[in-house]
């Protein structure tokens, strides 16, 4: 990387993403605790859903903060709810998870904005997405390795150790956000100007790409383990490590394939083979074939990030003017036009006894927003 880029940012912003990634990541192992427990399948979803509705209700307010405020102190201040929310949830009661759930969300909501808004400022404009890009990767790393890992770290430390580590992580972030060096301020914007990119039709399909990406990536890896637990054969443990594997290596090849084929047609193809690899999924569930489920999670694991910086790309040159208010718009749709499924597949769970139908749900939330992405942003660019 340049010397002109903002290299203790980046390791200070960067750690405490990884510690909120990790526990994002971690709930899946904490739902299939709840669901041994007795906890019914909607109760323990819904704990995600809440994740989701703080990072919603959080990011107007976060980015307007960041306009009269050090964006640093913002992230500050989100990742130290994040870490607060990872001590929180080692209590392991239904109510101190979900609260834990609504509180991370609050936090990720103001980190991301923070983070994201610190090094854009403090970046030279032709490397702003490739820091930007850098910080969701560390917060994607997180996730993977906590999806991956955390089943046995509960069994062999418990979730207590294992979530206060969590916390240590995204506390030493905290800790370091708010000495790194300030960065100019931006003007006030009205929140009128958070609706206006939502009113076309281009508007709402890149906000609901987001919503296929970033969204459904928080609800599979809601659903993931308790749902290959529940099919004979499947390796449980190897299809996680798998999924990790894939959306790590899916972020960078995204890139590589948006420089050959272009940002379009890289959402495109990608929003396609995910909603078929989200309905081989529900096929491999409802027929217990574990070969199928194991290249079903693999497969979503690159698509769910395949698309996510072509798609952000996209968003930057086609949204606003104003890149603060491009994230809000692109996180909001995105994690509400999710918010419901996390609960939704739990009550599918409970009333079919299968992942199957909420997998096929997915698929076909996909395979509408495929379609009007074809409508409102292949057309339009032919």
């Amino acid at each position: 990387m340049s010397d002109e880029l903002p290299r203790r940012a980046l390791a200070v912003l960067g750690v405490g993403l990884l510690g909120m990634g990790l526990a994002v990541g971690s709930y899946g192992a904490a739902v299939a605790r709840l669901l041994e427990r007795g906890v019914a399948p909607g109760v323990a979803g819904f704990g995600m859903t809440l994740f989701l509705l703080g990072q919603l209700a959080v990011v107007a307010p976060a980015d307007r903060l960041t306009r009269t405020r050090r964006a640093a102190w913002v992230a500050a201040a989100g990742l130290t709810a994040g870490a607060a929310a990872s001590l929180l949830s080692a209590g392991e009661t239904v109510a101190t998870t979900l609260a834990a759930r609504a509180l991370l969300g609050l936090g990720q909501g103001a980190a991301f904005v923070g983070a994201m808004k610190h090094v854009g400022r403090r970046t030279p404009r032709p490397h702003v997405s490739t820091v930007q890009g850098f910080l969701g990767a560390m917060f994607t790393l997180g996730l993977a390795v906590a999806l991956a890992a955390a089943p046995v770290t509960f069994a062999a430390v418990g979730l207590g150790a294992s979530m206060t580590a969590v916390a240590a992580v995204t506390a030493a972030g905290a800790l370091g956000a708010p000495f790194l060096a300030s960065a100019d301020e931006e003007p006030v914007v009205p929140f009128r100007a958070y609706l206006a990119p939502l009113q076309s039709p281009v508007g709402l399909a890149l906000g609901l790409g987001n919503m296929a990406t970033f969204g459904f990536l928080m609800v599979a890896t809601t659903w993931y383990e308790a749902a290959l637990d529940g099919v004979a054969a499947v390796p449980t443990t190897t299809a996680l490590v798998a999924f990790a594997a894939t959306t790590v290596v899916g972020r960078a090849l995204g890139g590589v394939l948006a420089a050959r084929v272009g940002d379009r047609a890289v959402v495109r193809h990608s929003l396609l083979a995910l909603a078929v690899v989200l309905a081989g999924m529900a096929a491999g569930v409802h027929y217990e074939s574990a070969a199928v489920v194991v290249a079903a999670v693999a497969g979503t694991g690159l698509g769910f990030s395949v698309p996510f910086g072509p798609l952000f790309a996209l968003a930057f040159s086609n949204l606003a003017d104003d890149a603060g208010v491009t994230l809000v718009v692109m996180l909001a749709v995105g994690n509400a036009g999710a918010l419901a499924y996390p609960w939704l597949v739990g009550e599918l769970v409970a009333a079919t006894d299968t992942y199957a139908v909420g997998f096929a749900a997915m698929a076909a939330s996909v395979l509408g927003v495929w379609l009007l992405w074809r409508r409102a942003i292949t057309a339009r660019a032919e």
